[in-house]
């Protein structure tokens, strides 16, 4: 029997900024207790990953990182048989096969939807141990739809937990995505010299000095122009 003592939580907000510019966050991780009874310390990358995400390697969304104090139970003022462990809370994103037949597919692209938003979420904790890494996903987008959701068209299709669109692309349905299994395969050849934030603040910053490049050329010019006349004029 275990009982719990929240401590305090990690750097969350740093996946708070990175997916204000990724749009989105999505990690692997191995299936935790009781959907995998095996120790963490027997699963097998090469032997074990099931890239569909249907089999003990889960994709998910972390909702939160945080460290908790485990103790026994009337073991309150015994500090030494204390534990902390670093835990994450998360949502998934589940496996649909919607159009089997397409090339996507047929090269193996894994396709995940969200759970509808007007279902019950389900969220899970594990160690953060059980996470393997970041995946790069991208919008699904399918039967001419302008939102990455389900399309209407396949409203009697889907899994309990999923919605199709209310409407022909009204964007109601759970949002639809793809693996990019080649970024995800080659991924950077160099380790990354700035942050993702310290980037796009570099990217803007080039932006504004050549629009302002941009509009001194534009009065350069104008001057000159100007000039141009009044020596015509004399």
């Amino acid at each position: 029997m275990i009982s719990y003592m929240t401590s305090y939580l990690i750097s969350y907000p740093i996946l708070l900024i990175i997916s204000f510019f990724c749009m989105q966050d999505c990690v692997c991780l191995v299936a935790p207790f009781p959907f995998r009874t095996d120790p963490l310390e027997e699963f097998n990358v090469t032997r074990d990953f099931d890239v569909t995400g249907g089999g003990e390697v889960w994709y998910a969304r972390p909702q939160l990182f945080f460290r908790c104090t485990l103790c026994p139970t009337g073991a309150m003022n015994d500090t030494r048989r204390h534990k902390e462990v670093s835990l994450v809370f998360f949502s998934t994103f589940e496996p649909i096969s919607l159009t089997p037949d397409s090339c996507m597919q047929r090269k193996g692209v894994p396709m995940l939807y969200e759970r509808a938003a007007t279902v019950l979420p389900t969220l899970y904790v594990c160690p953060v141990e059980n996470v393997l890494g970041r995946v790069p996903l991208i919008a699904c987008y399918l039967n001419g739809n302008t939102r990455n959701t389900i399309p209407y068209k396949y409203r009697g299709a889907v899994p309990v937990e999923a919605a199709a669109d209310s409407r022909p692309d009204s964007g109601t349905g759970s949002l639809l995505f793809e693996i990019n299994i080649w970024m995800w395969r080659y991924g950077r050849t160099f380790p990354r010299e700035f942050s993702v934030a310290d980037a796009v603040a570099m990217r803007k910053q080039r932006v504004q000095e050549s629009r302002a490049q941009g509009a001194a050329t534009l009065e350069r010019r104008r001057t000159a122009k100007q000039v141009a006349q009044a020596g015509h004029a004399e």
